[in-house]
């Protein structure tokens, strides 16, 4: 096992190095749309473009690469690239571009001073339509220092959302505790809504109390309207 893993882990850090080289890691635009199915925003996701065994042409989904992307020193750079691109083309529409941001980024100061560097060159009415999408999980524990980083950056113009919420331990904490603009439900709940009470009641409870804070609510994962 461990053997394989070695094995799967350099031919993942020679696939990743070939395609920040080649210029193939690349932002996909997922639409945010209202009830009225108009979209108001667009998320930013990282994807690779590649070939299979069949020389067809590919694209490489977080799961299969960002993981080992970690342990071999990489993720840092993918997130450069990825942030640049998408800041770019906020440039490029009027739309709102939402960026995803986990709890490791926000510690991690080289990543910071490259965030800071970025947005300083840009004018406040363009970070204004930018969205920094913030997972929610159980790994979320420092929350006097979250809530540093949201207040210095709503104070630049950048909103801020909760990504997955309800997915981890410490939801309603996060609440208490962050002053950010949006949620955004975790897909499991939107699931299941339509076929289980207790979901729908828990979804409906959760806009609820969202709207009377004061947040913006998303869904995640809705089919029909």
């Amino acid at each position: 096992d461990s053997k394989e893993l070695i094995i799967q882990s350099l031919y993942w850090r020679e696939k990743i190095k070939n395609a920040v080289s080649e210029n193939k890691i690349i932002p996909f635009y997922q639409p945010i749309v209202n009830r009225k199915k108009e979209v108001i925003k667009y998320e930013s996701l990282m994807r690779i473009r590649d070939f299979d065994s069949n020389n067809e042409a590919i694209i490489l989904t977080p799961d299969k690469f960002l993981g080992i992307s970690f342990k071999t020193k990489q993720y840092l750079e993918l997130s450069r690239i990825i942030i640049s691109k998408s800041l770019d083309n906020l440039l490029k529409t009027q739309k709102n571009i939402t960026i995803n941001l986990s709890f490791k980024d926000i510690l991690n100061y080289e990543f910071i001073d490259y965030l800071d560097n970025v947005l300083e060159k840009l004018k406040f009415e363009d970070r204004n339509r930018l969205v920094f999408e913030i997972l929610e999980s159980e790994n979320l524990s420092d929350y006097d220092f979250l809530e540093e980083f949201v207040l210095k950056y709503k104070k630049l113009g950048v909103k801020i959302a909760i990504d997955d919420f309800g997915s981890g331990y410490s939801s309603f904490a996060s609440l208490n505790h962050l002053k950010t603009d949006y949620l955004k439900i975790d897909k499991y709940f939107i699931d299941k809504m339509i076929t289980d009470e207790k979901a729908f009641t828990l979804v409906s409870t959760m806009v609820e109390m969202s709207h009377k804070l004061g947040y913006g609510v998303i869904a995640e994962g809705v089919e029909t309207l």
